[in-house]
């Protein structure tokens, strides 16, 4: 059985409430955040689960963090996503988009990506699953809720995970600092899978030739590159502008 997840930050916290109201076993307020959360204690009341108003220094001890925003639930981790029923929602939609991270370990950024990509939907998140950080109450947190609408793929062996996806119609797109088509020239398919890499050391040679295209988003030069989260956010904008 799965150990048991903490989950913190108040929009975090209610998505997890929304979404997987059954995977929670106990929860934590503080007297200021409390009022926010009276249909979550109901239902732990009545299925005889505990939760606990606490002083805020408490929170920071049960959560094992300052940046608790004045809630802690304990709760099953969130499940990664299957591949197979991942491609069929995908598939499902008239335009979707995938965002492989290659490299990509920092987990705040991992949940601000996440955050990016619920606001745009028809998304999912791929990696190397020896890569790619664990969902931590970290990640959620800064995912802002996000990170209960994502599906999320680790898969061990990337390329045939992303030439799987390549039979299935999705153009491979690399994100590249220098030498890709400008962004705004690019053509991007309906089904589109974003490869994005570590701010340093951009993409891995093995990801990177799989690629159908690569594409540069432009900029002034002054500093080398975006954040990885900046990154996807202008990728899945520009692309739902054309796809919706």
């Amino acid at each position: 059985m799965s150990r048991d997840a903490k989950f913190f930050g108040v929009h975090a916290c209610e998505a997890v409430f929304a979404c997987r109201p059954d995977a929670i076993h106990r929860a934590f307020f503080t007297d200021e955040t409390a009022p926010l959360f009276g249909p979550l204690m109901k239902l732990l009341a009545a299925r005889r689960k505990p939760y606990r108003v606490v002083s805020d220094v408490e929170l920071g001890k049960v959560a094992a963090t300052r940046h608790h925003e004045g809630v802690c639930v304990v709760a099953d981790p969130i499940p990664d996503g299957d591949s197979d029923s991942v491609l069929r929602r995908l598939l499902a939609a008239p335009s979707a988009r995938l965002l492989f991270l290659d490299g990509v370990g920092n987990p705040h950024n991992v949940g601000a990506i996440l955050r990016t990509a619920a606001h745009f939907g028809r998304t999912a998140l791929a990696g190397d699953a020896d890569g790619l950080p664990a969902l931590s109450g970290a990640t959620a947190r800064v995912a802002e809720g996000g990170a209960e609408h994502v599906p999320v793929l680790r898969w061990n062996h990337p390329v045939r995970g992303l030439d799987r996806l390549a039979e299935h119609g999705f153009a491979r797109v690399a994100t590249v600092v220098d030498g890709g088509t400008p962004l705004q020239e690019a053509e991007l398919p309906a089904r589109c899978a974003f490869l994005l890499g570590a701010e340093r050391e951009g993409l891995s040679p093995e990801v990177r030739r799989v690629a159908d295209v690569a594409v540069t988003i432009p900029g002034t030069g002054d500093v080398e590159s975006l954040n990885v989260n900046v990154a996807a956010a202008i990728l899945l904008a520009e692309h739902a502008r054309r796809h919706g």
